[in-house]
């Protein structure tokens, strides 16, 4: 008799705790329903919105403007436009090399990998 009392008040326990987490969920998702909490802000202070967004960008339209940068000409072409394109075709072209040679890579690595594993490593500093 005492096993099934016990039972109940398990069951009856485990009710409740649902019941909460049900209720504790739903909390959660109205407080991580931000467009919804953004948009009743800005319905209940709407002049605060508006002031806070007009002093956000006076004070972006007030940041210096970005220099612009001048390269030094060499031979009539900018020479940092040279070099860039070339560096670009540097890398374009390593990429492209390496794209082509990693299943040969992958294959060599593993085969050394298996080798070590197999004690027939070339390991000079362990063969004294």
């Amino acid at each position: 008799m005492a096993e099934n009392e016990r039972k109940s008040e398990l069951t009856a326990e485990l009710a409740r705790a649902r019941s909460r987490l049900g209720e504790n969920l739903g909390a959660l998702r109205r407080d991580l329903d931000f467009p919804t909490r953004a948009k009743n802000a800005v319905m209940k202070h709407p002049a605060a919105w508006v002031g806070g967004a007009t002093l956000l960008g006076v004070l972006l339209a007030k940041l210096p403007a970005r220099k612009k940068k001048t390269a030094v000409l060499r031979d009539g072409v900018e020479a940092k436009v040279v070099s860039a394109g070339k560096t670009g075709l540097l890398l374009g072209a390593l990429k492209i090399a390496f794209d082509l040679s990693r299943p040969a890579l992958a294959k060599w690595a593993s085969q050394r990998v298996a080798d070590y594993m197999d004690g027939k490593g070339n390991d000079r500093r362990f063969s004294r």
